[in-house]
């Protein structure tokens, strides 16, 4: 069961190993609201997995053609151009260039019951 009183947040389920491992601490996020506390994270299209229990750290905001890697929580050298390409190819089409998005620190306590 899902606490209502968390926010939720839909993630994509390529990012489940990831994220229950802890090598990916981030999402980076256009045209959503991810606030700061207690989140619980669904895997869209993931048959087989529980929602994860966890919390929103922190949420900064950079503009798009202007995020670092480090600023993202990616591997140095990784290039950006192509994140940004790859963020838009999959998940945001319609986002602009110069986009605002936000940066959500994440952290993940348990599997949901």
């Amino acid at each position: 069961m899902i606490d209502e009183a968390r926010h939720l947040a839909h993630v994509h389920r390529k990012h489940y190993d990831a994220i229950v491992t802890g090598h990916k601490v981030a999402t980076v996020r256009w045209g959503e609201s991810l606030q700061v506390g207690a989140a619980t994270f669904v895997f869209d299209g993931h048959p087989t997995v529980l929602p994860l229990t966890g919390q929103v750290i922190a949420v900064w905001r950079y503009r798009l053609d202007e995020l670092t890697a480090e600023q993202a929580h990616e591997p140095p050298g990784t290039d950006m151009a192509l994140f940004a390409a790859q963020l838009r190819e999959n998940y945001y089409p319609d986002m602009p260039g110069d986009a605002m998005v936000d940066v959500a620190e994440i952290t993940i306590v348990q599997v949901s019951r």
